[in-house]
């Protein structure tokens, strides 16, 4: 498999690989008005972290799909398991046919394609040489359950509320400078950022973007459709889009969740399979 073959599976699991005023919310059907007050970004870190959503295992199945900068779209399912700080597995189908396995660890990026008979023994190095990115299993991890990233200790943390989405804002840039970044202005902001859009009553993720400007790339992520599972909110659907020399766009929409149960993360290659050199 050729590094333009191998790139077609990656992006599917790396992804990225990188919120006064009044709000309207509705609750069983009964629109009420919500005046949201000033927060320290102390404040919201604090119930950010509080409102993660926290698990030991998890296991979902999720409709996918990429769509590349020729607006190209191709869909398949997922059955995603997650075992907490640990392991990443999936299996890739289409037409109800297994195409690829995943394995990903801390250290570590396994593929097993069963259409070509090939497999790929990896690590991150290889996936952020590759992509140009700075990714971590953290990270990936975060992203997929709509949790934060870690702000540094020593960042300049700066919070307010953006009145046009009636979201607080959370940021390691000031909103001036980010607004410029999205709107693709000359003055890009000038350090690596990462912007957090945060619901006002629920403290969970709507919105994020992850800015490098040094390598010209950032990751913008929409949050939506939350969902509760055993008394935590979790999202239904992400939608992401990774924008570097070109525009990607990954779409997840998840289905059958549950939590806690003991999982088995079974991948096993093949003699008869060939591995996919670096």
């Amino acid at each position: 498999m050729s590094r333009l073959k191998l790139g077609y599976w990656l992006p599917i699991f790396i992804i990225g690989v990188f919120l006064f005023s009044c709000k309207v919310q509705e609750k069983e059907n009964v629109k009420i008005k919500i005046k949201i007050k000033h927060r320290s970004s102390k404040f919201l870190i604090k119930k950010l972290k509080e409102k993660e959503f926290n698990f030991k295992t998890i296991s979902s199945k999720a409709a996918v799909s990429v769509i590349d900068n020729a607006n190209k779209k191709t869909s398949f399912k997922v059955h995603l398991r997650i075992r907490k700080d640990s392991i990443i597995w999936m299996s890739i189908s289409k037409l109800g046919i297994e195409a690829a396995r995943v394995i990903i660890t801390t250290d570590s990026l396994k593929l097993i394609d069963r259409f070509k008979k090939e497999y790929f023994l990896g690590d991150f190095k290889y996936i952020n040489k590759l992509f140009g990115t700075d990714l971590d299993y953290q990270m990936l991890e975060a992203l997929l359950m709509g949790n934060s990233l870690d702000f540094d200790e020593d960042e300049k943390i700066h919070s307010r509320v953006d009145r046009k989405k009636e979201l607080y804002f959370l940021s390691t840039e000031k909103k001036r400078k980010v607004k410029k970044e999205i709107k693709k202005e000359k003055e890009k902001i000038k350090k690596e950022a990462q912007v957090l859009w945060l619901d006002p009553i629920s403290f969970k993720i709507k919105e994020l973007l992850l800015s490098s400007p040094e390598t010209n790339r950032s990751l913008s992520g929409v949050y939506s459709d939350y969902k509760i599972l055993e008394t935590q909110l979790i999202p239904d659907k992400i939608r992401f889009e990774l924008k570097s020399n070109s525009t990607t766009t990954i779409e997840i929409d998840y289905s059958k969740f549950s939590s806690g149960k003991s999982l088995t993360f079974p991948f096993k290659i093949s003699s008869k399979y060939v591995e996919i050199k670096k």
